[in-house]
């Protein structure tokens, strides 16, 4: 993920080696095995694909990425055998980071109406649950929290934002940011240890408006 964030063209050539190597990993051990073969993996791969873009290759027509979305999810419910939404949360990856875990159960659960009509929903969850924040005690503090969380996730998928994404994006803003201000503060023959913070955040909002200009400029 690093390496297309970065746009690093050789380590995403790297990183598609070593998926390709897990692949032909266990391939062969499979094979061996007498369980399945390469053809085997490669035939599953196409049927797949083949099955669920209906709009392509069956009768179904999108006319967009979402319309084409829904196909493939109606042909992955009837591959599957997903009988309830309940069903299909459940065969989520437990693996999965938790903001894109919260997403994927959020959208099982509208396509069966549990959802607000609009955005203001989400927003008025967002209040109730930073209310309940900041008056839970210790006890119930992180279980608040993850509401909080799970609501701000709800309000960004009506904006069609996805969570993980958009708080990576934050994480490497905020990194940037950072280092401006511990050089500028270095550069000043000061540590930022020293500085207060009403002095850091004038920096900080220097440095804001400084990028501000700059991507307007662009």
């Amino acid at each position: 993920v690093d390496a297309i964030d970065q746009k690093d063209v050789a380590a995403m050539k790297e990183e598609c080696g070593d998926v390709l190597m897990q692949a032909v990993f266990h391939a062969e051990i499979a094979q061996k095995e007498g369980e399945f073969s390469y053809m085997d993996v490669i035939t599953g791969l196409c049927r797949k694909l083949i099955d669920r873009h209906t709009h392509i290759f069956g009768s179904n027509h999108a006319s967009n990425a979402d319309e084409a979305l829904v196909f493939w999810e109606a042909a992955k419910k009837k591959e599957k055998h997903y009988k309830s939404a309940s069903d299909q949360m459940d065969r989520v990856p437990k693996n999965f980071p938790a903001l894109l875990y919260a997403e994927k159960i959020q959208k099982y659960a509208k396509k069966v109406g549990f959802d607000w009509d609009d955005v203001s929903g989400a927003y008025q969850k967002i209040a109730e649950e930073t209310e309940e924040l900041k008056n839970a005690d210790d006890a119930h503090r992180m279980e608040e929290g993850g509401d909080l969380l799970f609501a701000v996730v709800n309000a960004l998928r009506f904006y069609k934002v996805e969570p993980e994404l958009a708080l990576r994006e934050a994480n490497k803003k905020f990194m940037r940011r950072f280092s401006t201000v511990e050089s500028e503060v270095k550069a000043s023959g000061r540590e930022m240890k020293d500085c207060t913070l009403d002095e850091l955040d004038a920096i900080w909002n220097k440095v804001k408006e400084r990028e501000k200009q700059e991507n307007e400029n662009a």
